[in-house]
């Protein structure tokens, strides 16, 4: 057996005894949750969400990002993330674990608020950050280090007529217990793709805490026949922590059939959530929607370029101002929905060789 046989054979033996971690977590999580979401709702909840037509148990969204689905193979090369979003948290039984959870955070502005209809999310995500050239056992300092990424994302969403105020917790960890590494290795021995040499060059293992907050307005929505319609959302957010510490600033616009009221999304390569979930049920009419956004981002600190914050790291300087440029379309019928999207991104940093590409493909059930 030759050195790259032993080293793919012996991460792939870790990866299927060591990554359970973070599947254990969300198994726990999402038992804990449909248990809370079991209990009987209020009466007078039931009947409000009975009137509103989108009474259901929740969603689970499976979400992919790969930089193959654009063409490209560079810097952010792939992410996999598992959310689940609840039905409306006032129809929710009072005993119930993601009621007490809302509750628990109600000091937040427009949470639990008269006139606002509150959501909770969780999301399980990972990540995998490379520099352009995946060959060299020691990647160049002037381009972005491996990094590899696992967090738990915990969401309250607060709607009303016209806004959407979205908090949003992220734990995790940045480093080798990521596995980041074993799973690159792994994929590209099955696709019989170039083995990644420098993950022994990756940012060292650091705990991860950011916090972020994100509003989106309803600026115009206009019916174009009796079920076409088409709208403009601005969004902007902040956020602050180990992970992403800047500003943002987007403009959503949709347009198609029997839209459904789900807000986009500005991000940063920020990960993967539940939002595209949040306030959103089955339906029995098709739904089709064509989408673009493009955001702009104020950049203090950005972990897959800048490094870790309390450890000695590889980094390149982030750029501080960054554009990106995402389309895609939704479909849905009955409890399913499909998304697929294509994102383009300014140059990240000084020396990258190409600008960021990636494609994403996510998929909700509604039960």
């Amino acid at each position: 057996m030759s050195r790259v046989e032993r080293r793919v054979f012996g991460r792939s033996c870790r990866l299927r005894a060591e990554a359970r971690a973070p599947a254990v977590v969300l198994g726990v999580l999402l038992l804990g949750g449909a248990a809370g979401c079991s209990t009987a709702r209020p009466p007078q909840a039931a009947e409000r969400a009975g009137e509103r037509g989108d009474s259901h148990g929740g969603a689970l969204t499976l979400t992919i990002e790969n930089d193959a689905l654009t063409g490209s193979d560079n810097n952010y090369s792939n992410g996999v993330g598992l959310g689940w979003a609840t039905d409306e948290i006032e129809t929710l039984g009072e005993e119930s674990f993601v009621r007490r959870w809302a509750e628990f955070w109600s000091f937040l502005p427009f949470v639990l608020d008269d006139g606002h209809r509150t959501y909770a999310a969780w999301g399980l995500g990972h990540e995998m950050h490379t520099p352009n050239e995946i060959s060299d056992v020691v990647p160049p300092t002037r381009d972005q280090p491996y990094a590899g990424v696992v967090y738990l994302d915990s969401i309250l969403a607060a709607r009303g007529n016209l806004w959407e105020h979205r908090w949003n917790l992220r734990l995790g960890l940045v480093g080798p217990s990521s596995h980041a590494d074993d799973m690159q290795t792994w994929y590209h021995d099955l696709i019989g793709s170039g083995e990644p040499l420098g993950w022994d060059n990756q940012l060292p293992d650091e705990p991860l805490v950011n916090i972020g907050y994100d509003a989106a307005y309803i600026l115009l929505e206009r019916n174009l026949d009796a079920s076409a319609k088409f709208r403009v959302v601005p969004i902007g957010g902040a956020a602050v922590g180990t992970y992403f510490t800047g500003v943002s600033l987007g403009l959503y616009c949709e347009v198609g059939w029997n839209l459904v009221d789900a807000f986009g999304v500005s991000k940063l390569r920020s990960g993967f959530n539940a939002a595209n979930a949040i306030g959103v049920g089955p339906m029995d009419a098709w739904s089709f929607s064509l989408f673009t956004s493009a955001a702009g981002f104020g950049v203090g600190h950005y972990l897959p370029l800048d490094g870790t914050v309390f450890r000695s790291s590889a980094s390149v300087d982030s750029e501080p101002l960054l554009g990106t440029v995402t389309a895609g379309v939704t479909l849905r019928h009955g409890r399913l929905a499909l998304g697929m999207a294509a994102s383009y991104s300014s140059k990240s940093f000084a020396t990258q060789v190409e600008r960021t590409e990636y494609g994403t493909v996510s998929l909700a059930w509604f039960f």
